[in-house]
């Protein structure tokens, strides 16, 4: 994905959350909003709501859950790496400090779009305003190995996973 592309998508998501929405309350696992989202360490500290659909009542994904769920591009860049890895957080310079910062705004994100919320992002599939599921997202900005683009995803994903939690 080009540069121009994320910058596109990225515009679109934030001026799909500066709209009103027409949602009058938490989004399933099958509808989007604009209106919610939980950050990275509400989710590294509770990891029982770590479901992998709505109507779940035991978590699916664990802090020990491979971090290639979200993106198989991560095997590459960052092997080995957890959720609960990803969540504590990280970054730094070069590609491999973007990688970290897109990898916590991402596993964020992967499980914002699990539970019944109205957060922006699907993971595999069309989110709000029509932007593209998770995974497509991160594969193509990892597979660009271009810092800007991946922080630019990252950036976009963490403005969504801030947009306000409605969990416990």
């Amino acid at each position: 994905m080009s540069k121009n592309r994320v910058s596109t998508l990225a515009t679109g998501v934030l001026a799909a959350i500066c709209l009103t929405t027409a949602l009058a309350g938490p989004a399933s696992a099958d509808m989007v909003g604009t209106t919610e989202g939980c950050t990275p360490g509400y989710w590294k500290n509770h990891p029982q709501s770590w479901l992998d659909n709505p109507t779940d009542t035991t978590p699916v994904y664990t802090p020990k859950t491979p971090l290639t769920v979200v993106s198989p591009q991560f095997a590459k860049s960052l092997p080995g790496e957890t959720f609960g890895g990803a969540l504590k957080g990280g970054g730094g310079k070069g590609l491999a400090g973007a990688t970290a910062i897109l990898a916590r705004a991402a596993t964020a994100a992967w499980l914002n779009s699990t539970v019944e919320i109205a957060f922006p992002y699907r993971r595999t599939t069309t989110g709000a305003g029509g932007v593209e599921g998770l995974r497509p997202l991160v594969n193509s900005a990892l597979r660009s190995g271009d810092r800007a683009v991946i922080l630019e995803l990252a950036t976009t994903l963490d403005n969504a996973n801030n947009l306000g939690c409605p969990l416990n």
